[in-house]
This record gives structure tokens, C-alpha cells and sequence, in this order.
């Protein structure tokens, strides 16, 4: 009875018009997961410490280069794989009271489908340590955007503020996707911090940066916003002043009234699909934006500090923050011969 039943099955798919081959399965999707993480003792031939990372299949190395740190920073570290093996021999002599922070996130992927392994950190201390955790996240602070694969640093409380692009940082971390950072293994001291939007740890004049005026203290400060942004700015890429559509009052057009309690000088753009389209600049209230062609757009709200009418970015060492901008959270919709009004509770 099998043998007939195993017959018939091959005779209905050897009459089939079209022969499909089989698939193989489902596609793997998933990223290499982490097994085990062993640290391997020094023998009497080597003084390195060997951090042996075995995971749930073979492995690769992804954009190694860009991705890894260690937090205080190791130069002299050697790395090796071997099939589900990650090897990671640090041979400089490590702090006794120092915890390291080793960061793997998107240095790994597997090695047939090329999944990236998004995140991964080991905090690496033999004399386990109590540290402090700082968290935070970094934007753009012009469009407000997350920025991410940026450095976040921390230095010494004592080195001047002009000083800081020239000198080494104690620790060291990275924004992911959606601005984010995070530093776990921090002792309890005063810090001040930077960001750079570039592939290494020195300032080059055409990336963003970002810091705080106030020094960062471990224990009162467990998250902190950074606005990044470029000393030198492309006007045209922020104020599009030239390229705005100047319209003049006419049946059809509509308006918008805009109430909130902001009482500084402001500029309020109307952007559509993130372009400028309209700019307004007010040094009081009402802010009322008349004839206003019918359509869907954006809101921008930019805190004028010094009354000149543009958008004014920062600088490092005269320790001026860039203008402060607001995106208004919903779209609004202009409609033909209609006064809109919205409240727009703005928060520093």
C-alpha cells in the first residue's frame, strides 16, 4: 500500500506541465545571535586579554572600521573570527578601576544572508566596579531630525571649552538610528561633552558638532538633549529666502493665526514636503500669516534671539548655541477663504 501511494506521487508531479524546484525554505532574516561570551585568563606567554565571542552561526565582519569602539579608548586590540568565533585580544594594559565598554553594534553580520547584528555591548571589568550611566539622544537642530552614527564624547571637566576638538576624551559612545546614546560604565565625575557628526574623533570644519554650556555630572544628569549643528552654514539650505513664493492678498487665499505664549521675536515657516515655501518674521503679536495659497504644510517656529531676522546656527568657542527651532507636530491643511487658528503650546 506505501508503494503505491509513493507511485502515484511521483507520477503527478512528473505530469505536471511546469516543474517548480524547490525553494529551500523560508529565507534566513535574522541577524547572528550572541551564545556565550568567555573571557580567556592569560597564560604565561601572553599578557593579553582575550574576549572570546561565540555565536548561533558563522560570522563576518561588517564595516569593522566605522562601527567598533571600546570605551575608554584601546588602540593596541587585535581581532580574529573563525567560523561562530569572535576573537578580541586588547593588549594594553587595562585600569584596575576602570570598566570597558566594548561596542559590537553593526560590526557583525552572518555570512550567507549578510543579516546585520543591530546591537551588542559588553561591559568588560574584572573587579566589577559600581559606575554611573548617562543616556541621551542628539539632533539636527535646524530640521530636528535624529542624527545617527555620530560620536558622542566626554572630557575632563578641566580642559577649556576651546580646547576640547584638540584633546583625547575619557569615554566615547555612538548615536544609532534614532539619535540615541548610551554610556554604562561611567565613574562618578563631572564631564563635558561633545558630538561629532564625522567618521573619526577629530573636528573637520564641514561636519556638525554639538555640546552643552553646563558640565555633566554623572549622578544629577541621567539623560541630556544635544542640537547638533555646521559653524558655517549653506544659507540656501536653511533660509531659502530667494526661492519663497511672494503672494499678495487675493479671493481664495486663506490665513492662519497661530496663539502661543512664546513672546520673543520669531520667524514661522510654511514648508511643503520639508521645502520652505513662505517665511513670516514677527517682533510681536498677533502672529497672523495672511493669503496663504489652500493646501497641506508643515509649521516651523524659529526662536529669533538676536532680532535679525535668519535663522543663526552656533559656535563651539564662544559657546553659542544655534537658534532655537520648534516643528509644529501635526500637518496643517490651508482651506480657500478661511481663517485657521491653532494653539501651539511650545516647549523649551
Amino acid at each position: 500500500m506505501q508503494k503505491s501511494i509513493l507511485t502515484l506521487i511521483i507520477i503527478l508531479h512528473t505530469s505536471c506541465a511546469n516543474i517548480v524546484a524547490p525553494t529551500g525554505g523560508k529565507r534566513d532574516i535574522d541577524p547572528p545571535k550572541i551564545k556565550k561570551i568567555t573571557i580567556v585568563k592569560n597564560d604565561k606567554k601572553s599578557l593579553d586579554n582575550v574576549i572570546l565571542f561565540e555565536f548561533d552561526e558563522n560570522i563576518q565582519l561588517n564595516n569593522w572600521d566605522e562601527n567598533f569602539y571600546i570605551s575608554p579608548i584601546i588602540k593596541n586590540l587585535q581581532k580574529k573570527i573563525n567560523g561562530k568565533f569572535l576573537y578580541l585580544s586588547i593588549k594594553d594594559t587595562l585600569h584596575k578601576n576602570k570598566s570597558y565598554n566594548i561596542s559590537l553594534g553593526q560590526c557583525i553580520k552572518d555570512i550567507n544572508e549578510g543579516n546585520v547584528l543591530d546591537t551588542l555591548n559588553f561591559i568588560y571589568n574584572d573587579n566589577n566596579l559600581e559606575h554611573t550611566v548617562l543616556s541621551g539622544v542628539l539632533k539636527d537642530s535646524y530640521t530636528l531630525e535624529y542624527l545617527e552614527n555620530c560620536w558622542i564624547m566626554l572630557f575632563d571637566e578641566k580642559i577649556e571649552d576651546s580646547l576640547l576638538i584638540k584633546n583625547p576624551p575619557k569615554y566615547i559612545s555612538k548615536t544609532d538610528k534614532k539619535g540615541r546614546f548610551h554610556f554604562p560604565n561611567l565613574i562618578n565625575e563631572n564631564y563635558k561633552i561633545l558630538a561629532l557628526s564625522g567618521f573619526d574623533l577629530i573636528f573637520n570644519t564641514d561636519e556638525k558638532i554639538a555640546f552643552s554650556n553646563r558640565k555633566i555630572n554623572t549622578v544629577n544628569d541621567t539623560f541630556i538633549s544635544l542640537l547638533a549643528f555646521k559653524e558655517k552654514i549653506d544659507s540656501n539650505l536653511y533660509i531659502q529666502k530667494d526661492s519663497l513664493i511672494q503672494r499678495k492678498e487675493s479671493v481664495g487665499l486663506g490665513q492662519l493665526e497661530i496663539i502661543t505664549e512664546l513672546n520673543s521675536s520669531s520667524i514661522f515657516q510654511l514648508l511643503q514636503k520639508n521645502k520652505v515655501v513662505s517665511e513670516h518674521y514677527f517682533d510681536q503679536k498677533p502672529f497672523l500669516i495672511k493669503s496663504i495659497e489652500p493646501g497641506k504644510y508643515q509649521l516651523k517656529c524659529i526662536e529669533d534671539r538676536n532680532e535679525d531676522k535668519i535663522w543663526n546656527t552656533g559656535n563651539l568657542q564662544k559657546q553659542i548655541q544655534p537658534e532655537k527651532v520648534f516643528n509644529y507636530q501635526s500637518e496643517i491643511l490651508i482651506r480657500s477663504n478661511w481663517n485657521l487658528e491653532i494653539e501651539w503650546i511650545i516647549k523649551e
